[in-house]
């Protein structure tokens, strides 16, 4: 990913911002996440949203058994190895 500095943010109004990449000549433009998303459900109708793909493996985790209290167990043991 790349990150904007100070000032190249400073020129973002919330909608589309063009760009050329100095050493390719070639134009891009940059727009938002949300924008992108909303952009890439008419593109592609099939493909689901990233809120709704959260949503749903939110539930399936649910259906799973993630938050059973029992399953605590592990995040202590993940907890446990990062410290290894």
């Amino acid at each position: 990913m790349i990150e904007l500095t100070k000032e190249q943010g400073r020129e973002l109004n919330g909608e589309g911002v063009r760009v050329i990449d100095p050493n390719t000549k070639r134009d891009y433009v940059l727009i938002s996440e949300d924008a992108y998303e909303r952009i890439q459900t008419l593109l592609a109708p099939g493909r689901i949203p990233v809120v709704e793909q959260q949503a749903l493996l939110h539930a399936a985790g649910l259906r799973a058994g993630w938050n059973d209290p029992e399953m605590n167990v592990y995040d202590s043991e993940e907890a446990g190895e990062q410290g290894s």
